[in-house]
């Protein structure tokens, strides 16, 4: 038995890029922006209770600066968020799924079906209200974990 290993020609191979991306499912930026104010809430509440507890923290102008760092990381994490959300798109073709991410550093997921071996959907509360899932895929060997953040309707995930 001879092995036989050909080189393949990567013109004959389909193009990721050629394919048309479908954008995630809108109310995901409303989930987005509901997990944003809760952690901001948080934050916020964290800080004014070291604040009001702690006494070397009081000195108005450390409370200025508090507030000042707070509304900063506040609209940068929203700003971000907004544009990561831009970003996330996917596409279900008949031998695979893709998913494309970022936007300072863009990444392109290809799932084969046939190297699925497992799955799994989930959502928390906030997600189902708005009948969004996450689905995770994972493939053969684990190597490839495939996340598909709220992309699917719940229907459609499962």
């Amino acid at each position: 038995m001879n092995f036989v290993n050909l080189s393949v020609d990567t013109n004959q191979l389909p193009k990721v890029e050629e394919v048309t991306l479908l954008p995630i499912d809108k109310n995901y930026l409303k989930v987005l922006r509901i997990r944003w104010v809760i952690a901001m809430l948080v934050v916020a509440i964290t800080l004014s209770f070291f604040i009001y507890f702690i006494p070397f923290l009081q000195p108005i102008f450390i409370i200025l600066i508090a507030a000042a760092s707070l509304l900063v990381l506040a609209t940068l994490s929203y700003i971000l968020q907004i544009k990561s959300f831009h970003t996330k798109k996917y596409a279900l073709r008949e031998r695979d799924i893709i998913y494309k991410a970022g936007w300072l550093v863009e990444k392109t997921k290809t799932c084969p079906f046939n190297r699925i071996q497992n799955s799994s959907v989930s959502s928390g509360p906030i997600e189902r209200r708005y009948g969004l899932a996450k689905l995770i895929l994972y493939t053969t060997g684990n190597v490839l974990r495939c996340l598909f953040p709220s992309l699917l309707i719940s229907e459609d995930a499962w």
